[in-house]
């Protein structure tokens, strides 16, 4: 079902062919973008007609279109939505301020970023649960205005549960636009899409390329792509469960990304066993099964610390540690979110604990985590001088030694008589 290697270089140079930007998708994504940036609207139009197959009445969707009145799923919705709030709260940085040796007076501030984009991937799956992590940060952080671009359904509009989520986070703006035309849109503004700050939120390797085409031009939060897993397993690993947290990432669609890597070769193949087992049970077999032939792998490893080795390389989105010494190794290792346990799906991430699902792809988490209330917060300075003498000379000297006398000059100005 996988592709087990055995060799190490060659898993390597596997899967850094796969992280690679591919020409033809930056080729399109650029054609895309400049489409947009010249039609406005028009372009959004008419690539949601030849990529979704849908002819849009109206950009903006119609927030009234539909009301969630299942109990129970609003119920689930209000707790998942509390837990991720209080993990969150918990993120906001403290300001402070400091007086100087010579009276100089700095604090540290932060504020909130105006607008920010959000986009929420609605592909193959609604994935309601990204509504929640990426804009209950934003509110978190006090942004201003939040929009919300999303695939329209084949019936021309959103996802109702998508609808129902934004709803119920007040989002007032929300577009039925997905793809690379939704970031450019909200990179660029259209007539009906207004400019962002800033754009958060995962999608396909389209909507990746697309973000990292922009990022000269609006700020953004960080590759976030094709899900990755690595899971990192031992003798003590339950195959079915391994087996289990593999499939759930698979079905995301054919280009996720997932990896075991075991010191027992009975596992590697108890686990392959229980995917053939588990994947007849399941709605979403086909897009998972292309995922494993395609990227899904296996390698037998001589040591824990080989393990980690390899996944270091690889930094992924998501690790889960399913060893014996667990609470030990998530010190060593590098990635976007870690899992510890047999006992901790990644599911309970995506959903649940409170911690983001919007996590670093393609090496990403080598420079960054996880989204962050900081991702909507923007820290600035305030300096108040002083009218010391001494300081006022020593900054003159300075910038004179740079060679930068209008600075030396501005200070100088200031100088009076003690």
């Amino acid at each position: 079902m996988f592709n087990i290697f055995h060799n190490k270089s060659d898993l390597l140079n596997t899967i850094s062919i796969q992280q690679e930007l591919s020409m033809k998708d930056l080729q399109l994504v650029e054609e895309i973008i400049l489409s947009v940036r010249g039609r406005g609207d028009k372009a959004i139009l008419d690539y949601t007609q030849q990529f979704d197959r849908v002819l849009l009445d109206d950009i903006k969707a119609n927030k009234s279109a539909f009301k969630l009145e299942d109990t129970g799923i609003i119920k689930t919705i209000n707790q998942a939505s509390e837990n991720i709030k209080a993990f969150h709260q918990k993120q906001m940085p403290k300001e402070f301020d400091h007086q100087q040796e010579d009276g100089t007076e700095v604090s540290f501030k932060w504020r909130p970023i105006k607008k920010v984009g959000i986009y929420i991937p609605s592909g193959n799956y609604p994935l309601l649960s990204t509504v929640l992590m990426n804009v209950i940060p934003a509110q978190v952080a006090g942004v201003d205005q939040i929009i919300i671009c999303t695939p329209p359904q084949s019936d021309g509009k959103i996802d109702p549960y998508i609808l129902s989520v934004c709803q119920y986070l007040e989002i007032k703006d929300i577009f039925q636009v997905g793809g690379a035309q939704a970031i450019a849109a909200m990179a660029l503004g259209t007539e009906t899409i207004p400019k962002v700050n800033k754009i958060v939120g995962p999608g396909n390797r389209y909507v990746a390329t697309a973000k990292q085409y922009v990022s000269n031009r609006v700020g953004i939060d960080m590759v976030a792509g094709p899900t990755e897993l690595v899971i990192i397993a031992d003798e003590s690993a339950n195959p079915t469960f391994i087996a289990g947290d593999l499939l759930s990432q698979a079905e995301h669609d054919k280009d996720a990304f997932t990896l075991l890597l075991c010191t027992q070769k009975s596992t590697i193949d108890n686990t392959k066993d229980e995917i053939i087992r588990l994947l007849k049970s399941l709605n979403t077999k086909d897009i998972a099964t292309e995922s494993f032939l395609n990227n899904g792998f296996a390698f037998l490893t001589n040591s824990i610390d080989e393990c980690i080795e390899i996944s270091n390389h690889i930094a992924p989105e998501h690790l889960s540690i399913q060893t014996k010494n667990m609470e030990s190794l998530q010190y060593k290792c590098i990635a976007g979110a870690i899992f510890l346990g047999n006992e901790t799906p990644v599911a309970w991430g995506d959903y649940w604990a409170g911690p983001n699902h919007t996590l670093p792809t393609s090496g990403a988490a080598h420079y960054r985590g996880l989204l962050n209330v900081l991702d909507f917060l923007v820290p600035f300075s305030v300096t108040k001088a002083s009218t010391n003498q001494k300081s006022i000379q020593a900054i003159s000297s300075l910038a004179e030694t740079e060679g930068l006398m209008g600075h030396a000059l501005s200070v100088r100005l200031r100088e009076g008589d003690d």
